[in-house]
């Protein structure tokens, strides 16, 4: 059976509309710009779609390796966000009760963001003096993901969940970094190692799932009756470890990517088995 990448997506800001690429750079902290900014509460609280659905309608539009014009339904101006639209300062800023720091945003692109979202927030960058590292891999690095630097899924296990869930479920929804296309439904759980291009990834985790998954990407509105988590909850739910679609990786070096490389997979493991909510 043959596998390959199909889909390769960053989001340069964390919660905004993803950006499909035909290549790109891979370092542990993960893909090129990927997820290197996040937008914050005045105090530093990290804010995200989960509860500011809105900023998944933030596109970006590449203009090159490190800027990006970004523009918005609910605005006319568009923005061009680069390194020289970042101040001098840091501010300690928190992300899932971890404590480091980001470069500020220049204040006019804090007032372009705090318009959308209808509340003071500033744009903060994973620069040279941030750090953070993943729990379950405290020698790998992270920047603003929610936990690791890759998150994979596949298009047969869409499929199968497509099958039984009554609302038409779109893969943005579950914002991969890297789509597999070739495989059978679910497989992806008993894969260790694999290697897409240059690179050799780890599977560390299964992704857990929540609210956000229920959010529309495309018009920011909930979808009914909380899908697809309640028919993810039927049959891929483990005891005391929430709901499961896609798996969490790291990279264990660096090189380059490119859409519809070949997937190898290098070693396999054995894994928990799914129960039914029911």
């Amino acid at each position: 059976m043959t596998y390959s990448l199909s889909q390769l997506v960053i989001y340069p800001i964390k919660s905004i509309h993803g950006i499909a690429l035909q290549t790109s750079q891979v370092d542990k902290t993960g893909l090129q710009g990927d997820r290197r900014y996040m937008l914050v509460t005045p105090d530093g609280d990290f804010i995200t779609g989960r509860e500011y659905p809105t900023l998944t309608l933030i596109k970006a539009k590449q203009l090159d390796d490190n800027s990006w014009v970004l523009s918005h339904p609910s605005t006319d101006t568009e923005l061009t966000l680069n390194q020289a639209n970042l101040s001098d300062d840091h501010k300690g800023v928190v992300i899932w009760e971890e404590h480091l720091q980001g470069q500020l945003a220049k204040s006019e692109v804090n007032t372009w963001f705090s318009s959308i979202i209808e509340k003071p927030v500033e744009l903060v960058f994973f620069g040279n003096n941030s750090e953070r590292f993943t729990s379950r891999k405290p020698d790998s690095p992270v920047a603003f993901a929610d936990g690791y630097p890759f998150l994979l899924t596949t298009q047969a296990s869409l499929d199968e969940l497509n099958e039984t869930c009554p609302e038409d479920i779109k893969m943005a929804q579950f914002r991969p970094n890297l789509v597999i296309d070739g495989n059978k439904a679910f497989e992806e759980d008993s894969w260790k190692r694999i290697k897409i291009g240059e690179v050799e990834f780890e599977n560390v985790k299964p992704c857990e799932r929540c609210i956000f998954i229920t959010f529309n990407p495309e018009t920011a509105e909930q979808l009914k009756k909380g899908e697809p988590l309640k028919a993810l909850g039927k049959f891929r739910t483990r005891k005391g470890q929430g709901i499961h679609f896609g798996i969490n990786l790291v990279a264990l070096n660096s090189g380059v990517i490119n859409l519809n490389d070949k997937v190898e997979i290098l070693e396999y493991q054995e894994f928990e088995p799914y129960r039914d909510r029911r």
